[in-house]
């Protein structure tokens, strides 16, 4: 540690060895020296003033100005803490009700609703009571969001894995995994 500190003293003395050979820093000092003490004060006072109201405008000032940003967001990200806190059970109620308003197994609904939308499943897999691994292959794909959407609106089904692969302008493949 004092190897380092020593090394930093050699420095600052280097470079303060350099200001000093400097031509305008010896004509300043010499102004300096030929004022009145008075008027020495008034500069040692402008330069002790000038010092500190930089130190205020480069340090202090932006460390406040963050300090005050990261207060309001801080508190902005806890109020809606405290708002998701006291949503969260109507939000269970919601999902609750959804979940049994659902008439028939996971997959009527979907094939169901397909059939809306002129889809058709090429393959479907059962993955117990809550969840379906569907293929259709060829099908547009504004009527596969469209479906999706439904689906998630009006019985709260999602998907929870989806592979698209295209099958020519407007059409795709699909792969995907419903789940509600």
């Amino acid at each position: 540690m004092s190897e380092i500190q020593q090394r930093l003293n050699d420095e600052f003395d280097q470079l303060l060895a350099r200001v000093r050979a400097n031509k305008s820093f010896q004509d300043a000092e010499q102004k300096y020296h030929a004022l009145s003490d008075r008027d020495r004060t008034a500069v040692n006072v402008m330069a002790a003033f000038l010092a500190v109201y930089l130190l205020y405008q480069l340090v202090l000032a932006p460390a406040l100005g963050y300090l005050g940003s990261a207060s309001n967001a801080y508190e902005r990200e806890l109020e809606n803490h405290e708002w998701m806190v006291a949503q969260e059970p109507k939000a269970r109620e919601m999902l609750e009700t959804k979940s049994s308003e659902r008439e028939g197994s996971l997959l009527s609904v979907a094939s169901a609703t397909a059939k809306n939308y002129d889809l058709n499943f090429s393959r479907f897999e059962p993955l117990g009571d809550d969840r379906v691994r569907l293929r259709l292959d060829q099908v547009q794909f504004n009527n596969i969001v469209n479906w999706l959407g439904e689906l998630e609106a009006d019985n709260g089904i999602s998907a929870v894995d989806i592979s698209l692969d295209s099958a020519g302008p407007g059409y795709v493949s699909v792969r995907l995994t419903l789940q509600g």
